[in-house]
């Protein structure tokens, strides 16, 4: 599975190399008839597709494509049959690496306590999740595995939530890894407001489809799903499945 995801962000990459950039005064077109609909959408790409007649549309990780009169918006997935491949998933693993990267610093880590990680997941979590807690849990026998867990805040009752509040009070506390682990053992966290990240990768969740936790990636992009024992986990990356 690894060697194809591979496949799939170099045949991504590839793809943004040879497609040329949109024209300035068609991206303009695009770009506005789709804040006509979504007005918070945040467009960081415009470029032609994989198909002709369509251009592929970028917000964040989440992938759309257009018809250049900006009449028709396609959600779906583009296949290439004769590679073999999936392009939309392709394109969008490229994308989720680059904002995992983008918010690494901002992520609250379990590391292996010596050496650098072998593998690393980014996961959304909610402070009340039962499965997230049970996840937790097991934090230990992930890190003793060699592989580092980034958590990003998911309250899943939204913004100005209770569970909103408590991972604001997480990610604000003098020790945020601390704080979580308190957290999920139902103890209040106390600690003073701050410029936090917890709205933001919220809003990140939403873009890649994230609707329940946890939500478990790998930093190549992939998604693995929901909750996994720690002991399935490590026995899918030691036997290459991951």
């Amino acid at each position: 599975m690894r060697r194809q995801l591979r496949r799939l962000l170099v045949l991504a990459l590839a793809m943004t190399t040879v497609s040329a950039a949109a024209d300035p005064q068609l991206e303009q077109q695009l770009s506005a008839t789709l804040k006509t609909i979504m007005p918070d959408a945040k467009i960081t790409s415009v470029k032609p597709g994989p198909i002709a007649g369509l251009y592929e549309v970028m917000l964040g990780p989440m992938v759309l494509y257009m018809t250049p009169d900006a009449h028709f918006l396609v959600r779906g997935d583009i296949y290439d049959l004769k590679a073999k491949a999936n392009l939309t998933d392709a394109r969008r693993a490229a994308a989720r690496v680059a904002a995992f990267s983008a918010q690494a610093s901002r992520a609250i880590e379990f590391a292996p306590a010596s050496g650098k990680p072998q593998h690393t997941l980014y996961v959304f979590t909610d402070v009340d999740c039962g499965y997230c807690r049970k996840m937790h849990q097991e934090i230990g026998k992930l890190t003793a595995a060699g592989i580092a867990v980034r958590y990003l805040a998911f309250p899943r009752t939204g913004l100005n939530s209770d569970s909103y509040n408590k991972a604001v009070s997480v990610w604000c506390s003098a020790n945020p890894s601390e704080a979580l682990t308190q957290a999920k053992l139902g103890q209040t966290v106390v600690s003073k407001p701050c410029d936090n990240p917890v709205a933001a990768q919220y809003h990140l969740g939403e873009a890649m489809g994230v609707h329940g936790t946890p939500a478990v990636f790998l930093d190549t992009g992939e998604e693995l799903g929901g909750y996994i024992p720690a002991a399935e986990l490590i026995r899918m990356f030691q036997t290459g499945e991951i």
